[in-house]
């Protein structure tokens, strides 16, 4: 089967923006159609090709490619692999989508997951749901653009070590062989369905399954009888019946050994002070180096508040009057996370002389009192 020049390629995240259906036969709740670009056939551009994407957020520019589990010859059961792979994989939301990841790797006591590049879009965090209930805020180290469905990767990252790893299958698959895809489609999370292997087409980094996945099933493993994964479910074309596409483990294997790299940007104004200085009279809360370097910080005024994230971590809103929050996660070992107009950093925390809080971030320093 040849594939269409003029055809279009539904990528199945699963739109959570209300709208009308494009396509009766593709049960697109929410009009994915209408908020998810339309990539063109193999290769060409989409109608509405979103921007590369590599993130700011401060990571290592390369990610060492994850010693995958040994992947044996032993065949399971659907239901069995079901059982053994579902506590890898998630479910992955950001404001305006819906779709799947799974775990590629625990590393430095973080754990990694891959999803499609069109599941995250443009958000730098999207929230991870867990087979056990249990959810977690993931950070988006770095996205290949999703420009064409051979490009249509993301990488996460979760604090502390989440899951189960997914091993990814280094040799290819042959035309004819069972396999699983696990994710949400619809929103119904962690479903199974069951197919086999089509084609393999793109050089053998693309598979065409017959297993169903629809709109949520994006970015969710596709496995063969082994329990290893032999790809990544991307896109169906509409109005067919199981013409459905994943991105081979060894494509998934490259973007990971080579993630894109951060874009090359001035360090953001994290630690400056946004609103006017307060007035003499006025207590300070808050303080900020106001150039690069500067050895004085300047005060500002700021309404300081404790509360408990979803994932039990202690957080410190420091809310700037008149300019804007800045979201702090202190850790045990000194190191800080910070939340700013939706974009997340790294940093180190440290108790200053006066008994406030110190954070070093972004190449400038910010302190603020804990009240």
């Amino acid at each position: 089967m040849e594939l269409r020049p003029e055809a279009t390629l539904i990528p199945m995240a699963h739109a959570t923006i209300h709208g009308v259906m494009r396509n009766p036969l593709l049960p697109l709740t929410a009009a994915a159609a209408a908020v998810l670009p339309l990539i063109s056939v193999l290769g060409c551009t989409p109608a509405n090709p979103p921007q590369q994407s590599a993130r700011t957020s401060p990571v290592a520019s390369t990610i060492p490619a994850p010693a995958a589990a040994p992947c044996t010859n032993q065949s399971y059961a659907p239901e069995a692999l079901f059982s053994q792979a579902k506590p890898g994989v998630a479910v992955v939301k950001t404001p305006g989508s819906l779709g799947s990841g799974f775990v590629v790797r625990h590393q430095g006591g973080n754990t990694l997951l891959l999803t499609n590049a069109h599941v995250v879009g443009r958000s730098e965090t999207a929230t991870i749901h867990w087979a056990d209930g249990s959810q977690d805020v993931a950070a988006v180290l770095a996205s290949a653009g999703g420009s064409s469905p051979l490009n249509d990767l993301a990488l996460l990252e979760v604090r502390g070590q989440r899951g189960r790893v997914l091993p990814l299958k280094r040799s290819g698959v042959n035309v004819g062989s069972d396999i699983v895809a696990i994710g949400a489609p619809q929103g119904l999370d962690f479903s199974l369905s069951r197919g086999v292997v089509s084609s393999v087409r793109e050089q053998g980094q693309l598979l065409q399954i017959d297993a169903a996945i629809n709109p949520g099933n994006s970015g969710g493993p596709v496995l063969d009888r082994t329990g290893c994964v032999v790809g990544m479910a991307t896109f169906k074309v509409p109005d067919s019946e199981g013409l459905n596409f994943a991105i081979t483990s060894s494509l998934l294997e490259e973007f990971l050994g080579n993630p894109p790299q951060p874009r090359s940007t001035e360090a953001p104004p994290i630690a400056n002070r946004a609103a006017p200085a307060p007035e003499p009279t006025a207590e300070a809360s808050c303080w900020f180096q106001m150039e690069r370097g500067a050895t004085e910080l300047s005060p500002g005024l700021c309404r300081v508040e404790r509360r408990i994230n979803a994932n039990g971590h202690e957080v410190f809103d420091v809310m700037e009057r008149g300019g804007p929050t800045r979201s702090v996660v202190m850790w045990d070992d000194d190191s800080a996370e910070v939340f700013l107009d939706g974009r997340r950093y790294v940093g180190r925390w440290a108790i200053d002389a006066d008994g406030d809080v110190r954070v070093n971030v972004a190449g400038g320093v910010f302190a603020f009192r804990r009240g």
